[in-house]
């Protein structure tokens, strides 16, 4: 008798084989990509940290998600407002735009109706969208969804967690938490700033460069992060993404008017 392991369910597309792979993907998979950046978060942070959250976040809950398979993960990403900053790595906004339309269509043609991008970096958030829509016009039938912005969702959703900001910041309390929730290996605490609440206008944006807000790279209140705080974070947005992923399963990923067709 075949024993089944986890990955003809589910799995990391990196670390799997051919036979493997095709015992995962049939036409109800939903493919999750990850998407990050490679800049300066204070002292205190690494560097990857806007890829390294979200992965580890995934191989955390990959056990209860249902019929996914996560794509290796993208380490970069539209970073030229941290240029400033040493050793920034930043693609242009075409580049982000055409990574992400063409890793799409790689799935697309593989068999993948059902695609799920967690952004990791806020410099994303525009080329995603632009991406999705390029491929959502191409390819009616695809479903892309997006995980735009963690860490706004987190404290939109959990307003007593944090003590400052809502946890807002690079590199500040709710980020700060995150990674000592899941590598806190790679966090040294005894390097994070002060805390530092940049003064913006908050009905209109502001497309500013990141030296015009931080002299340390960072932002928000690092020195307020825990690894319990971190804990909590993971467990709101586990509640978050399971739901969303049941709802849509439940209504065999139909929205709109197509709900109740």
């Amino acid at each position: 008798m075949k024993v089944q392991s986890k990955t003809d369910k589910n799995g990391e597309l990196a670390t799997m084989n051919a036979v493997q792979v095709k015992n995962c993907i049939n036409r109800s998979t939903t493919a999750i990509i990850v998407i990050g950046a490679c800049e300066n978060h204070g002292d205190h942070m690494p560097f990857g940290a806007d890829f390294i959250f979200p992965t580890e976040f995934l191989k955390r809950i990959s056990a209860i998600l249902k019929n996914v398979i996560i794509l290796p993960y993208i380490p970069y990403g539209l970073s030229s407002h941290h240029n400033d900053y040493q050793m920034t790595i930043s693609l242009q906004s075409g580049t982000v735009v055409r990574i992400i339309r063409d890793i799409c269509q790689s799935l697309i043609k593989n068999g993948i109706q059902r695609i799920l991008i967690i952004n990791g970096h806020d410099g994303n958030i525009a080329p995603i969208e632009i991406a999705s829509r390029y491929v959502k016009n191409r390819d009616p039938t695809v479903v892309i969804a997006c995980l735009e912005a963690w860490w706004t969702l987190v404290g939109q959703s959990r307003h007593n967690l944090f003590d400052v900001w809502d946890g807002l910041g690079h590199g500040g309390e709710a980020e700060t938490s995150a990674m000592l929730a899941v590598r806190p290996d790679l966090v040294q605490m005894s390097n994070a700033p002060k805390a530092v609440i940049p003064k913006l206008p908050a009905k209109v944006r502001i497309y500013w460069k990141f030296n015009e807000l931080s002299n340390t790279g960072a932002t928000g209140a690092p020195r307020k992060a825990t690894v319990k705080k971190g804990n909590e974070i993971v467990e709101t947005l586990e509640g978050i993404l399971n739901s969303f992923l049941d709802e849509m399963e439940k209504n065999k990923w139909k929205y709109g008017i197509s709900h109740n067709q």
